[in-house]
């Protein structure tokens, strides 16, 4: 049962951030345990019910769902062996990580932040979007009215070079044409609302009422995935 995460949880970030080495992990593996990873199984559990109305298809095994506390250090100059901090991401189950939309959730010492997303590499899924912009652009804007109406702030890295949109794309939708990857995050977070077990409620209102754009991605991923089996 979720009743809010605790100060325990940044506490360990901290203490973790600055004794950045196994022999602290060892020692304080289950402190980690019970303050970070527990909580967040439980708050994971706590959304499931939520996820799987949205997609019957959404992969909701906490161990799936949360980050590592291991990073992989062997392409980064930062080679320190764990986080300060972890992420939650709802993704299609049985389906790859990079470039796949997925919700997210994440705590870190100076932040709190959700949404959803596409990020990495995934070209066919945004020239399905660019398509479909320009073939059912009032479909597309709906979508966009529900990111806009429940408090979500678009982000994301555009193509700088031939994407002019069409004529007949709305100027609200220009913007949105040239996407190289996409992201809708949620404005006005109060960090506090964490230690609050009603914090697993806002989530699930907020992931609930932008599902429109999780079925438009999820959607256009499964089409061109088809495509080019």
């Amino acid at each position: 049962m979720f009743s809010g995460f605790t100060n325990d949880l940044l506490s360990f970030y901290a203490d973790i951030r600055f004794n950045n080495n196994k022999a602290f992990m060892d020692a304080h593996r289950k402190e980690y345990y019970a303050k970070v990873r527990d909580p967040f199984y439980a708050f994971i559990d706590e959304l499931a019910p939520t996820m799987l109305k949205i997609d019957e298809d959404m992969e909701v095994r906490p161990h799936k769902c949360l980050s590592r506390i291991n990073r992989d250090t062997r392409y980064s100059k930062d080679k320190s062996p764990y986080r300060d901090h972890h992420w939650l991401a709802f993704r299609q189950a049985a389906r790859g990580k990079d470039g796949a939309p997925f919700y997210w959730f994440e705590i870190r010492l100076d932040s709190v932040s959700w949404g959803l997303g596409v990020w990495g590499d995934n070209p066919a899924l945004f020239d399905a979007l660019r398509r479909r912009i320009a073939a059912r652009p009032e479909e597309v804007m709906g979508v966009m009215r529900a990111v806009y109406d429940s408090g979500f702030a678009v982000g994301g890295q555009v193509w700088k070079k031939n994407m002019q949109p069409p004529p007949s794309v709305p100027e609200a939708l220009k913007s949105l044409y040239p996407a190289r990857n996409l992201y809708f995050e949620k404005q006005g977070i109060d960090p506090a609302w964490i230690f609050d077990g009603d914090i697993v409620n806002r989530v699930a209102a907020d992931f609930k009422a932008i599902a429109p754009a999780w079925r438009l991605l999820r959607g256009l991923n499964d089409i061109e995935g088809e495509e080019t089996v």
